[in-house]
C-alpha cells in the first residue's frame, strides 16, 4: 500500500479526486442548504389560480383530495383550509402602487372572490415542506364560492431546476477535473518517469539517447542538466579509457625491453622468474585493457546464438586440454540468446577458470527461464561468505590478499564477466550451492 500511495501519478489522482468530491459537496450544499431566505419570489398566475378555484368548486367533497393530489405533483402546492387566517402579512397596499396594481389584476380575474397574499413567516398557516424544500415566499389564498379557502403556493421552482441539473453540474466539474489531471500528468509525471527511466539507462549503457529537451520550463532544464551529465560523465571515462590504453601502450614498450634483456641472465632460475613475471604483467595489462574497454563501451544490438552448442564445444575443448570440465543435462533443442560468440566464449572461460582453480572442477549448463536464459557453472569448491557476494564482483576485489596469478590473478576475472554481460544487454549472478560450491549464472537476453 505505501508503495502504490509513493507513485506521483496516484497522488495526482488522489489530490483531484478529493478536489472532485469538495465540488460535488459545495455544489449540494450550495443547491439544498436552507438558509431561510425565500427561495423565489412569485405568486401563481391569477389565470392559474382562477382555473383551480373553479376546478375546486365544480368537484363533489370526495373528489376533492384527488384534485388536490393531482395538483401537488406538479409544480405547485395546493391544500384547503376552514377560513383565512386571523392576521394576513402583505394584504394591504394602499402604500405599494405596484402591489395595488398587482391585486386589483387577481381581483377582475378571480370574478369576485375573495382573495388574500401572505408573506413567508406568517404563524398563521403551517408551513408544508416538499422534498424539494420549502415552498415559495408567498401564498395566495382564494375563498371558494362553495365554502372554503384554497391556499396555492408556487414550489421551489428555482432549486428543482437546479436540482435536475445537478447530475450535469457534477458530470462537467469532473470531467474538467479529469482534463487538469490528464494535463498535470502528461506535464509533470511523464517527463519525470522518462528522467527515472533514462538515470537508469544510463547506469548500464552510457550511451544511451539524450533525453528530449520539451514540456514545462522547469523539466525542460532538468532534461537539459541530466544530458550535460551524461555527456560529461561519457568524456570522463573516454579520457580514463586513453589514458589506460596510452599506459598500457607505453609499459608494453618497457615490458618488451625487459623481455629481451632476460636473455643475459645467466642464472636460469632467475630467467625463468623473470619472463614469468613479466607474463603476468602482460596478462595483467590485457585484463584491466579489457575491463575498461567492456564496461564503458557502447552497447550495440547483438545477433541470436545456440548457447547450448557452444558450451558443447567449449566443453569439449577444454576436456581435450585435460581440464576437468563437463556439460550438465545437454538440452535436446536449441537454447538460444543474444549474445556475441567472442565474448560468451570469454565469460565461459574466465567462469571455468575460477572454478578449477577454487572448486576443482567445472559443471557447465544452460536454460531457459522465462524471457531471459541461464548459464550457470558450478564448482565444488567451498563457496564465499554471504556478505562478500557483492564485493567479488567489483575490479581488483578478491578472498586471498595476494596478486599471484597462481594465488587467483589481480581480481579482475568476475568483473570482466560482469561487464560483458551487461555490453550483451545481460548481467551476472553468484550463490552458493547447497552442499558446497559455488555457482555463477550468466543471465543473457532470449534470442
Amino acid at each position: 500500500m505505501r508503495r502504490i500511495l509513493g507513485s506521483l501519478v496516484v497522488r495526482i489522482g488522489l489530490v483531484f479526486l478529493l478536489g472532485l468530491v469538495l465540488i460535488q459537496g459545495v455544489i449540494a450544499a450550495a443547491l439544498l442548504w436552507p438558509d431561510g431566505r425565500p427561495t423565489i419570489f412569485r405568486l401563481v398566475s391569477p389565470h392559474e389560480a382562477v382555473t383551480i378555484a373553479k376546478a375546486l368548486e365544480a368537484s363533489a367533497d370526495r373528489q376533492r383530495p384527488l384534485f388536490l393530489a393531482a395538483l401537488n405533483a406538479g409544480q405547485l402546492t395546493v391544500h384547503m383550509v376552514p377560513d383565512f387566517p386571523a392576521e394576513i402579512v402583505g394584504g394591504h397596499s394602499d402604500d405599494a402602487p405596484y402591489l395595488k396594481r398587482l391585486y386589483g389584476g387577481y381581483a377582475y380575474v378571480l370574478e369576485g372572490r375573495a382573495f388574500e397574499v401572505q408573506a413567508k413567516g406568517d404563524a398563521a398557516l403551517p408551513v408544508r415542506r416538499t422534498w424539494l424544500g420549502q415552498p415559495g415566499a408567498v401564498r395566495l389564498l382564494v375563498r371558494l364560492k362553495t365554502g372554503g379557502v384554497v391556499v396555492i403556493e408556487r414550489a421551489p421552482v428555482l432549486i428543482q431546476r437546479l436540482f435536475e441539473r445537478f447530475a450535469v453540474i457534477a458530470g462537467a466539474a469532473a470531467l474538467v477535473l479529469l482534463l487538469v489531471m490528464l494535463v498535470c500528468i502528461q506535464q509533470m509525471v511523464r517527463p519525470t518517469q522518462r528522467l527515472a527511466q533514462a538515470s537508469r539507462d544510463v547506469a548500464a549503457n552510457i550511451d544511451t539517447p539524450d533525453l528530449p529537451v520539451t514540456g514545462a520550463a522547469e523539466i525542460r532544464t532538468v532534461s537539459l542538466a541530466f544530458n550535460d551529465m551524461k555527456h560529461t560523465i561519457r568524456g570522463l571515462i573516454d579520457e580514463r579509457t586513453r589514458m589506460l590504453a596510452a599506459i598500457a601502450h607505453d609499459l608494453r614498450t618497457y615490458l618488451t625491453r625487459l623481455r629481451l634483456r632476460t636473455d643475459f641472465i645467466a642464472d636460469g632460475d632467475q630467467q625463468e622468474r623473470a619472463i614469468r613475471d613479466l607474463d603476468e604483467m602482460g596478462l595483467l595489462l590485457d585484463d584491466t585493457l579489457m575491463f575498461a574497454r567492456e564496461a564503458t563501451g557502447p552497447r550495440a544490438e547483438v545477433p541470436a546464438m545456440d548457447v547450448a552448442q557452444e558450451i558443447h564445444d567449449f566443453v569439449s575443448l577444454r576436456q581435450e586440454m585435460g581440464d576437468p570440465v563437463t556439460q550438465l543435462d545437454p538440452p535436446a533443442a536449441a537454447v538460444r540468446a543474444r549474445c556475441a560468440p567472442l565474448a560468451f566464449r570469454r565469460m565461459l572461460s574466465n567462469l571455468t577458470d575460477n572454478a578449477i582453480r577454487y572448486g576443482k572442477a567445472a559443471r557447465l549448463s544452460a536454460r531457459h527461464d522465462g524471457d531471459t536464459v541461464r548459464v550457470s557453472v558450478e564448482d565444488d569448491g567451498p563457496g564465499v561468505p554471504p556478505e562478500t557476494m557483492a564485493r567479488l564482483m567489483r575490479p581488483f576485489e578478491r578472498l586471498e590478499p595476494s596478486r599471484g596469478r597462481g594465488t587467483g590473478g589481480a581480481g579482475l576475472g568476475l568483473a570482466i564477466v560482469k561487464a560483458l554481460a551487461n555490453t550483451q544487454g545481460g548481467d551476472l549472478a553468484i550463490e552458493n550451492v547447497n552442499g558446497g560450491g559455488l555457482r555463477a549464472t550468466i543471465i543473457l537476453r532470449n534470442g
